[in-house]
């Protein structure tokens, strides 16, 4: 671990002290606030123009006139409700929140105007008079809490958006029924507020603060921005890109209240800056957190100490000046830390009495405040919600549609919990979803008497803007009081996705929910997310997983799932053209060509066990085929780039070091992860991605290497080891800074079907 000394060695070795860093330390004292007085969340009302001037927003053009907005009065029994009426040849939305009556607008525009929004590409085509419903149509729930994001999230996903995303995004949220959503975007300004009272100078605690991508996982106490070693995540963070996210973060926070969504903050639950800090106060409890993924752990200020309740009413008191104060704060005492670990990260502590000081600083701070926890592996702990004031704790079952947690824990004992999902892992993309357990059980929980003080859901993905097929459908539960009818809703999303009742788009979408979006609860016994790409594994002949948590197995038959490209081909010509289709026939290409690669994989083995060497040989040039076809399908839409992700990373950059910094730190994460992770037992790949840049770039160079070696050792039977070779080709890799396009190149309708053209001669 290093000492404040050992912090400024760090900072030379990677030259830090040029630029950008040398500027920051120029800045005397602390950046002044983002907001000196920032407001609390009040009543926004369901009728008012924040909520017209979204749905205008949404749907690209001036509502006023078009439409008409109502207040309306819960009913016993909702925690909120809206209608969709007629009123003067106008549609009318009335709800019991802003939110309600975005999600009546969102109601209206699927079902009675047959329209589409989602991540991943919007159908719009309306007359200039609005369609009207036959009848006025009423939906509630009786969910008080409808939350959204993993923590994650801000690191798989969202870490360098901009303004323009985050606009967009808060819009489709308030349009999809969420009232919680976390927000990390900027907090870690409050670390650099907080820290500098505590003994620490500024360049100290911005050594301490992790680059971007990786905050989520500092402040779930897992990783740090000290590092013996350097890496893509370590401080310090430039003074000048803390501020221009804190600003950023203040912006979203705004825009979340005036839609009437919550933002929920991260609580101060102990992390603080390492051996530095407990240095300044040795006769403090401050005991060491043990590892994550080869990195030390932040340390942990015991909260039963007197230290505690100063260093958290900083932290709070410095929220409020940057952001206000809010109603729900999520963080975990000791995040994916097992059992049989924890008396050693208590180190005496007891571990009770640690949650209750949590919540007695947080209760201090701002009074009525909810504890939100995460329910996830071991926690939280039944001694930990013994020790607590259960009427101000909600925990979010991160994994209820898989593991189902709250069953096995009495619905977390009677403490009040929310049913949540989690899908998919580390932003990892492949055509995969569970709509079964949303679609059909959760409305069951929702009934049962064994839910106990079940009080909303949990969209807790933790990468997002994929599969936007299960988002539409979460979405759509919060209103919905019964199962749906799986087919019939597929069917109806194709529709209102394409714009047509298609035959052969229906004929797709019924083999994708037979396939691709079949999977149901397994007790996570099948490990996590799709069957991932065999492009983006390590190269072996026996494979199984890209990444160390994805399944060994196919998640379908792949020839059941194989005709799926044949019918998107086959729709009419008028859809062609179409955002979402384009976006679908790119990723169901993909989807086969991976599949196919899995194949490819097989038959290589098999030739190599044989010693048929031109076997070998036609079947490594097959899987290459296969891989560049791949990158050239994925080239047709934007949304399959590389370059974007870079370049958004760079733009936050105030000079080029800063500039490659970022970069570094952009590539590292969907690649190596860090530095300490690579290996067998590491995290490396865990973020891998189907991207155009990579494939051709990262992935395939790895594969020609292996494959070129592998006729050599076909006497032996031993294919090349090659692991060390990866770990520094993807250390090598993440240090590159050659251009990415990011802009779409071809048309994915001309590419896709010369591809289906080409398998169908050359079938696996």
């Amino acid at each position: 671990m290093t000492t404040g000394t050992d912090t400024m060695h760090s900072i030379s070795r990677r030259g830090f002290l040029v630029g950008t860093m040398a500027t920051a330390l120029l800045s005397a004292g602390r950046a002044a606030p983002a907001s000196a007085a920032a407001p609390t969340l009040a009543s926004v009302p369901a009728d008012g123009p924040l909520v017209r001037a979204a749905i205008s927003r949404l749907l690209g053009r001036n509502v006023d006139g078009l439409i008409g907005l109502r207040q309306l009065t819960p009913q016993a029994g909702e925690a909120d409700a809206f209608e969709v009426r007629e009123f003067e040849g106008r549609p009318i939305f009335a709800g019991t929140s802003a939110v309600a009556t975005l999600s009546a607008f969102h109601w209206w525009l699927k079902y009675v105007a047959g329209q589409h929004l989602s991540t991943n590409g919007d159908r719009i085509v309306l007359p200039a008079t609005l369609p009207t419903p036959a009848a006025t149509i009423r939906q509630s729930t009786e969910l008080t809490e409808r939350y959204a994001y993993n923590f994650t999230v801000f690191g798989y996903t969202t870490p360098f958006w901009g303004w323009s995303e985050w606009e967009r995004e808060i819009d489709l949220l308030a349009a999809s029924g969420t009232n919680r959503a976390l927000t990390l975007i900027g907090q870690e300004m409050v670390w650099y507020d907080t820290f500098q009272d505590f003994g620490m100078t500024e360049l100290q605690v911005r050594q301490w603060i992790s680059q971007p991508a990786m905050q989520p996982w500092q402040w779930y106490g897992e990783t740090t921005g000290y590092d013996d070693e350097a890496s893509s995540f370590s401080g310090p963070v430039s003074l000048a890109l803390l501020e221009k996210r804190a600003e950023l973060g203040l912006r979203i926070i705004q825009r979340m209240r005036e839609l009437g969504i919550t933002p929920v903050f991260p609580a101060f639950a102990g992390h603080v800056p390492d051996q530095v800090f407990a240095d300044l106060h040795p006769d403090t409890h401050i005991p060491a957190q043990g590892v994550y993924a080869g990195h030390p752990r932040p340390y942990w200020l015991d909260t039963t100490e007197a230290l505690y309740p100063e260093v958290a009413q900083r932290f709070y008191q410095a929220q409020t000046d940057r952001f206000g104060t809010t109603t729900h704060y999520s963080n975990d005492l000791f995040h994916e830390v097992d059992t049989d670990e924890l008396p050693a990260v208590l180190d005496g502590a007891d571990l009770g009495e640690a949650a209750k000081a949590v919540q007695d600083e947080l209760e201090k701070a701002v009074p009525g405040a909810i504890w939100l926890m995460q329910g996830w592996q071991d926690n939280p702990q039944l001694d930990v919600l013994n020790a607590v004031d259960e009427n101000r704790v909600v925990v979010l079952d991160l994994d209820s549609d898989d593991s189902r947690k709250w069953a096995d824990t009495e619905a977390y004992w009677g403490v009040p919990w929310c049913w949540g999902t989690i899908q998919n892992f580390g932003g990892r993309l492949g055509m995969f979803g569970n709509l079964t357990e949303p679609g059909r059980t959760f409305p069951e929980v929702r009934t049962s008497s064994q839910r106990k003080r079940l009080v909303g859901s949990a969209m807790a993905l933790e990468g997002t803007h994929q599969n936007p097929v299960v988002a539409d459908l979460l979405s759509e539960m919060t209103w919905r009081r019964t199962a749906v009818d799986l087919e019939p809703w597929i069917l109806a999303y194709a529709r209102r996705r394409y714009g047509a009742d298609d035959p052969h788009a229906a004929a797709a979408w019924r083999i994708l929910l037979r396939t691709a979006y079949s999977f149901a609860a397994t007790g996570h016994t099948e490990k996590e997310g799709p069957f991932e790409t065999p492009f983006a594994a390590w190269p072996t002949l026996n494979l199984t997983s890209a990444c160390n948590f994805g399944p060994d197995d196919w998640r379908y038959d792949p020839a059941e799932f194989a005709p799926v490209l044949g019918e998107l081909l086959a729709v009419a010509p008028a859809l062609r053209s179409l955002p979402t289709y384009r976006y679908d026939l790119v990723d169901v290409t993909r989807q086969v060509l991976a599949n196919r690669g899995r194949l490819l994989v097989d038959q290589l083995r098999e030739a190599y066990e044989a010693r048929d060497r031109a076997g070998v040989s036609r079947q490594s040039q097959r899987f290459l085929r296969a891989l560049d076809l791949s990158s050239e399908i994925l080239a047709t839409d934007r949304g399959w780039l590389l370059g974007p992700w870079l370049e958004q990373a760079k733009s936050w950059g105030s000079d080029d070091e800063e500039r490659g910094i970022l970069e570094w730190h952009a590539r590292s994460i969907l690649t190596i992860w860090t530095s300490k992770t690579l290996g067998a037992n590491g995290l490396h790949e865990y973020a891998n991605r189907d991207w155009h840049g990579l494939l051709g770039g990262y992935y395939r160079p790895r594969w020609q290497k292996f494959l070129d070696a592998l006729p050599g050792t076909i006497s032996s039977g031993n294919e090349p080891s090659l692991e060390d070779e990866w770990d520094r080709f993807g250390l090598a890799w993440t240090a590159q800074t050659e251009a990415h396009t990011t802009q779409p190149v071809g048309d994915p309708y001309t590419v896709a079907s010369r591809i289906a053209a080409e398998l169908a001669g050359d079938p696996v």
